[in-house]
């Protein structure tokens, strides 16, 4: 994510010790270190005091080797997502023509926008659309001096939201992914043969991981099921997909296990846990449902090990 408008701040090699993630979260920053040598992973967590997550962040980075292709996550406070038609313009042009087309459905402004894209597929006649991120120049030029400071190689920016179909295995029908994460609303997204379909943020279940099985059963899960199954409908009515085969639930913050028979009373029975595709199952020894971001950018990165 952001490679396109990257390259210029960019200064990674991909040959290296292995891969460093860092994320930043809100509330703490999270560090996952791979060794080349091993595919065993070890996480560890640096909190935010006080919004301060700068100082977090350069703690964490104290514990990565300078061999380490370091690759960083931000967070949903760092970037808005816009969709819009895609104008019929070439990579170049397109490049350029995006700011002018989002400037008044995002609060950063023109001269402080660094954006990227995603294709999204067309509905049978209709114009095809894309997804817009932007984020704010400033912040990642800070982001990139710390970085800088550490000596470290930065191989990539990613984001949360365009993470998660690194995680499962897919067969070619459509799957639904369910992922929360705390203080985030619900984010829904329908993959096919390793591609996004369609994404959509259901609004009002930001505090999801905090309900017990009583407070979800008095009206909170049957506003999530209407929610989730408008988005089905929608898919299939006027995306044309395939019909949704298989729900894979990923819930941060407390153990979610219960969703899924009450997914399965209500007659969803296609939900499960999320299953890990076989080249991440290393990863079982850590928590999937707090790192998964770090753990989908490893499927992600580009690097080889240092000869």
């Amino acid at each position: 994510m952001l490679a396109k408008v990257l390259q210029h701040i960019r200064f990674g090699h991909n040959r290296s010790a292995g891969i460093a993630v860092l994320h930043i979260r809100e509330h703490e920053i999270q560090l996952l270190l791979q060794s080349a040598k091993e595919q065993e992973a070890f996480v560890s967590v640096y909190p935010v005091k006080e919004g301060d997550w700068q100082s977090a962040m350069q703690e964490a980075l104290g514990n990565v080797s300078k061999m380490m292709a370091l690759t960083l996550i931000i967070s949903p406070a760092m970037y808005q997502i816009v969709q819009l038609e895609k104008p019929a313009l070439d990579e170049q042009e397109l490049m350029a023509a995006l700011p002018w087309q989002i400037k008044d459905l995002t609060d950063i402004t023109l001269e402080n926008m660094v954006l990227d894209y995603i294709d999204l597929p067309a509905a049978p006649g209709q114009p095809a659309k894309i997804n817009v991120v932007v984020s704010a120049k400033s912040q990642l030029q800070e982001l990139i001096a710390i970085v800088a400071d550490a000596k470290l190689s930065l191989q990539q920016i990613l984001i949360e939201e365009w993470l998660i179909h690194e995680l499962p295995q897919y067969a070619d029908h459509a799957a639904l992914v369910l992922m929360h994460q705390p203080g985030q609303d619900v984010l829904l997204q329908v993959i096919r043969q390793g591609q996004l379909q369609f994404s959509r943020r259901l609004r009002g279940f930001n505090r999801l991981h905090q309900y017990n099985k009583i407070e979800l059963q008095q009206g909170v899960f049957d506003s999530l099921l209407l929610e989730i199954q408008r988005s089905m409908d929608y898919i299939e009515s006027q995306l044309k997909l395939p019909p949704v085969r298989s729900i894979q639930l990923l819930c941060s913050g407390a153990e979610r296990t219960d969703l899924v028979p009450l997914f399965h009373q209500a007659g969803f029975s296609q939900v499960q846990a999320l299953q890990l595709k076989p080249e991440l199952q290393w990863a079982m020894a850590i928590d999937l449902n707090e790192f998964w971001p770090a753990i989908a950018a490893t499927a992600s990165s580009s690097w080889e090990p240092a000869p």
